[in-house]
């Protein structure tokens, strides 16, 4: 088995969830799959389980592309942000690993190698026995929840991730706000994270291309994802 990586390449908000969720779809074999994407322009994502009311009538939303994401969490901007998916199918070994673990051992991770380039971080706690604890964040960078990894006195989110978890494996996608960072070697910091990920699932890179078949393949979810069903009402057009 390998960690399969994936090229690095960069489209359009309703592009990239159906490139992650066309992945996560046609996994039908045991490798862990990880892959780094870009975006075209500044856009917003939101998650999975929020309601279009309210996200509609964010002001962060205005007069830019929003994409609603087939992970969980909550509203995300992207364009000045380091980006990346993980797939953790059923069949490996990485897939026992319970979700808040795997939630911060991922951070934990971003933090190691962010310490090695010389910026401190921490984790945010988990709420303690007897706290209230947050349902879905509605801005996701702005309602940090327990394991997000923090600036290092605690005031600013630097990293969140959401996860989706089925019968098939775990899909989780995850965004780094590069604008907490001056001067970050990120060819380093991707070079860094990807060897991270590999121990986290004990296995060696395997770099791959996108197959033949790719752009045909994923383009009914590009059209779910561009469509206005799906970004209103969670439903396939």
């Amino acid at each position: 088995m390998s960690l399969i990586i994936y090229p690095y390449i960069e489209e359009s908000g309703p592009e990239n969830m159906a490139s992650d969720f066309y992945l996560f779809q046609q996994t039908i074999q045991s490798d862990p799959i990880f892959r780094h994407y870009g975006w075209h322009q500044n856009e917003v994502t939101f998650g999975y389980g929020q309601k279009w009311t309210w996200v509609s009538k964010q002001e962060v939303i205005k007069s830019r592309e929003i994409t609603r994401r087939p992970t969980g969490g909550g509203i995300v901007s992207h364009g000045n942000d380091w980006t990346y998916m993980f797939i953790l199918p059923q069949g490996h070994m990485s897939f026992s690993i319970p979700s808040l673990d795997l939630y911060e051992t991922i951070h934990s991770s971003i933090g190691k190698v962010l310490l090695n380039l010389g910026h401190e971080t921490s984790l945010k706690p988990c709420p303690q026995t007897g706290e209230k604890k947050a349902g879905i964040p509605g801005n996701c960078f702005l309602e940090p929840v327990g394991r997000d990894l923090m600036s290092k006195n605690g005031n600013k989110k630097l990293a969140g991730a959401a996860m989706k978890r089925t019968k098939k494996g775990i899909l989780i996608q995850g965004t780094i706000d590069l604008s907490g960072f001056l001067n970050l070697d990120l060819k380093q910091f991707g070079t860094s994270f990807i060897n991270e990920m590999e121990d986290l699932v004990c296995e060696g890179v395997k770099e791959t291309e996108w197959p033949d078949s790719f752009i045909t393949g994923r383009s009914p979810y590009v059209e779910q994802f561009s469509s206005i069903s799906w970004r209103e009402q969670r439903k396939y057009p």
